[in-house]
């Protein structure tokens, strides 16, 4: 039997992202929806007094959400209060102090905000009935959830159960995911993003078009997020019984689960045996650059290796550079195990680009590039130690 019908946003980039419904309502469309109605054999919630967790630009959509649906129905949302980590130390030597994005946005609202490192030695505001997290980076103790009539919700920008971690977006994209969503949870007090699935963007997830830009993705499923949240808050999701409403197959299926972990700059490092030229790319996409280290190929520094940055980078067509004429290379490149690769190269002084050839025949001309430490520059000037000539 159908329960509710799914209401559509204008979808951004040229129709990509179809199937992401962002506002549900009783009706008529698939049982697995965007949000899942749970008015039915429920009590009536409270209003909502929320203490809202968040950190970066992604947990903001959720906080504005909140914010205007407290100004449009204080019945619904009464007050909202923000909790933030204190700022992080950025920059050469650690020296400039960065706040988040989160709490310039709630001294923009006017909103409380308690700054904390810990919930250690620290008890919810009085009346405190429900808590949201978003993109928080901190775990929501037993003690803070029990203490709120609603527990917590949290909005995670995956299919969950599947990657469960601080960066999922991150992972999805570098995997090449074809498709992605966002879940609403609540808040589980022994383990991150183990909570009840109480909304769930319908089957198969939304499409991830390759050439849509990472930021792009981010901030649109952070706004969808956003809007799952509030409507999962009309709908009373959050008052108990709890509805799981995930479709995404786990463990029970079949399905290997995968992990989202927070990423490092290992994660930037070029791996030329394994990576695929597509690879390369997303991670540019992703991070504004790629790394690896190369062999200097002559002179007194001979035989070292250095960290070379790449920066910009676009997939070629191999007949396309069949027709450039240009100088052909190698660059021995070195992994993170110390094993070394001879990449196929090709200069074209014209230009500035260099071209890198990946085992399946594949090419990437890279358009800038810089040694660690100095400027960029044209991918040519600044892989020139590292050319030479390829072996008889």
């Amino acid at each position: 039997m159908l329960l509710y019908s799914v209401r559509r946003v204008a979808i951004p980039t040229q129709g990509a992202y179809q199937g992401l419904a962002v506002a549900c309502r009783h009706g008529t469309s698939p049982n697995r929806s965007f949000a899942t109605s749970q008015r039915f054999a429920k009590d009536k919630s409270d209003a909502l007094r929320i203490l809202f967790c968040g950190s970066d630009d992604f947990s903001c959509e959720s906080l504005k959400a909140l914010h205007a649906e407290h100004r449009r129905n204080k019945a619904l949302v009464e007050s909202v209060e923000v909790m933030v980590l204190p700022p992080k130390r950025m920059g050469r030597g650690n020296k400039k102090l960065a706040q988040l994005p989160c709490k310039e946005l709630a001294e923009e609202l006017g909103l409380t905000i308690h700054e904390r490192k810990t919930f250690r030695d620290w008890t919810l505001p009085e009346g405190t009935n429900l808590v949201v997290a978003v993109s928080f980076g901190l775990f929501v103790p037993p003690r803070i959830l029990s203490s709120a009539r609603y527990g917590g919700l949290n909005v995670h920008p995956s299919l969950l159960p599947h990657l469960r971690g601080p960066a999922p977006i991150h992972h999805a994209y570098l995997r090449g995911d074809q498709h992605t969503g966002v879940s609403l949870q609540t808040l589980d007090p022994t383990a991150f993003d183990h909570g009840t699935i109480l909304a769930q963007t319908p089957a198969p997830g939304i499409t991830m078009p390759e050439k849509q830009s990472f930021q792009d993705l981010k901030h649109y499923l952070a706004v969808g997020g956003a809007r799952m949240l509030v409507q999962g808050l009309r709908d009373g999701v959050h008052v108990p019984p709890h509805k799981a409403a995930g479709w995404a197959p786990g463990p029970a299926e079949g399905e290997k689960l995968v992990h989202a972990p927070k990423t490092t700059k290992a994660d930037l490092e070029i791996d030329w045996k394994a990576w695929k030229v597509d690879g390369i790319i997303r991670r540019l996409k992703v991070f504004g650059a790629a790394w690896s280290r190369a062999v200097v190929s002559s002179g007194k520094d001979k035989g070292a290796s250095k960290r070379v940055l790449f920066i910009k980078a676009k997939a070629v067509k191999a007949d396309a550079v069949a027709e450039i004429e240009a100088e052909e290379r190698i660059i021995k490149f070195v992994d993170a195990n110390e094993v070394e690769s001879d990449v196929k190269t090709k200069v074209d002084a014209t230009t500035g680009t260099c071209y890198f050839q990946d085992g399946e025949g594949s090419w990437i001309a890279m358009k800038k590039a810089k040694l660690e430490g100095s400027t960029g520059k044209e991918a040519t000037a600044a892989l020139k130690p590292f050319l030479r000539a390829p072996e008889s």
